[in-house]
């Protein structure tokens, strides 16, 4: 019977790892959550992502875009609905320098991409693709990776990197390490290149990649301890709540200009 039961124990824990979009949070109660892309041109967006290896997936009526690992929340024109001021495309020069992504098989993996008219730009070394909106999504291959594609993280500009990278330890619990020059920043579900330059560093906002997102365990808890520190969140500084998705978000600003929604509930996404 014991036998039986330890069984059944780790079948529902090979299920829950198997469905479950988001990873684990850590100690802090912190995971990498989604990343906000302001699209002019829904279609083409969509069909750049499901190329690279993107589904479709939807948290009650919020319609959302998965990749293993990471969410994507990909908004266009609404209808009739007043158009919101158009972004500036991509995310070069911003605090957000890259999108990063792990394929299994590189090569492979750019030549399926080719005939479908995606290819690398060339002013990089590194493997990098540019998204219709602008997003510069840079690749790196991982053969033991278990899918085709999965969310690596992102390469964050910064003038200071250990005083960023700082920050995000404190309100994310990030573990920081070194990796030749750069400053890393590990989240689950994230692992963020604190990159030290002294070109200037635009901030996210109004651009087409518009927030990182972070999701957290008890939002109340991270808007109280927030607020306490001094820091305010933006716009009216109240959690919004979508009920039907059982679904918590608020926005901030880092104090180097990165947008960010923090949730809670996005975990429930599969």
């Amino acid at each position: 019977m014991k036998i039986k039961l330890f069984a059944a124990s780790i079948l529902i824990l090979l299920a829950t790892a198997l469905f479950a979009q988001l990873p684990a949070p850590n100690a802090a109660g912190a995971s990498a959550g989604h990343h906000i892309i302001r699209a002019t041109n829904l279609e083409a967006s969509n069909k750049f992502w499901a190329i690279l290896g993107a589904e479709p997936t939807a948290l009650a009526t919020i319609k959302l875009t998965k990749i293993p690992g990471v969410l994507l929340f990909i908004s266009g024109p609404r209808g009739n609905a007043p158009a919101p001021p158009t972004p500036t495309p991509g995310n070069h020069g911003t605090t957000v320098e890259f999108l990063t992504f792990k394929v299994k098989d590189l090569n492979g993996s750019l030549a399926k991409w080719k005939d479908a008219g995606i290819e690398p730009m060339k002013e990089y070394k590194e493997t990098t693709l540019l998204s219709p909106e602008g997003v510069q999504v840079r690749l790196t291959e991982d053969p033991k990776l278990a899918t085709p594609i999965a969310s690596d993280g992102l390469v964050m500009s910064v003038a200071n990197a250990a005083e960023v990278s700082a920050w995000y330890t404190k309100w994310f619990g990030a573990k920081i390490s070194r990796s030749g020059q750069d400053t890393i920043g590990e989240i689950p579900g994230a692992r963020i290149v604190f990159h030290e330059t002294k070109e200037a560093i635009a901030p996210l906002r109004g651009h087409s990649l518009a927030l990182l997102g972070f999701e957290v365990k008890d939002i109340q808890d991270f808007v109280k301890r927030y607020q306490e520190s001094g820091a305010k969140f933006d716009g009216n500084g109240t959690v919004n709540t979508n009920a039907a998705a059982q679904l918590s978000v608020i926005q901030l600003t880092d104090p180097w200009g990165t947008s960010i929604e923090v949730s809670q509930g996005l975990a429930a996404a599969k």
